[in-house]
């Protein structure tokens, strides 16, 4: 009887476990861009993109034709960290083939950095509207759901949100390869 009764609750344990996490997944998508912490829990759906995973990814990227947008932000230095500590960031790694703009995938963006994106978005698609682009950062990041949607706003037509970041495609079995940023120009002090 011990043993069944024990058998019974962690099926009810696990059962909770499945039920909270699938409420956790139905995060509603915000009609504008997400203003919240950057790395939060993510809408399943992105309204005018779609959203692909590995596989698709795979497919998207043996065609040749996909632009890749790595919108991970820029790591800053720890705020605990004694001023006196030498800082230095881990490499960032993405997908072989990106391009990496950070801050674009903030809830707000300054002009210059918008602009930059517009123009970049613009180059990289050679004006092409219905070119594939995929946006992709980290898992449970914002950044590329937020910059996917604005790609939607300037009129792109095939946007491709990957939400499993580079870690997922690493998972998947493809390697990564250190990246570097860039961006709109430093602007002058005066």
């Amino acid at each position: 009887m011990r043993s069944s009764a024990h058998v019974a609750f962690g099926l009810m344990a696990v059962a909770f476990a499945v039920l909270s996490s699938a409420a956790s997944a139905e995060v509603p998508e915000p009609q504008t861009y997400w203003m919240g912490p950057l790395h939060n829990e993510l809408p399943a759906t992105l309204s005018g993109a779609k959203v692909i995973h590995a596989p698709q990814l795979d497919t998207l990227l043996q065609d040749g034709r996909a632009v890749l947008v790595d919108a991970a932000s820029v790591p800053h230095r720890p705020e605990n960290l004694a001023p006196e500590t030498l800082w230095k960031p881990t490499p960032h790694e993405n997908i072989a083939g990106s391009i990496w703009i950070p801050g674009i995938g903030e809830g707000n963006i300054d002009n210059i950095t918008e602009a930059y994106f517009r123009d970049r978005l613009r180059a990289l698609t050679r004006d092409d509207l219905d070119r594939p682009i995929v946006f992709y950062c980290h898992p449970h990041c914002w950044a590329s759901w937020n910059a996917a949607k604005r790609a939607l706003t300037y009129g792109y037509r095939n946007i491709n949100w990957y939400p499993d970041g580079a870690e997922g495609w690493q998972d998947a079995g493809h390697p990564l390869v250190t990246a570097r940023p860039e961006g709109p120009p430093p602007r002058s002090v005066q």
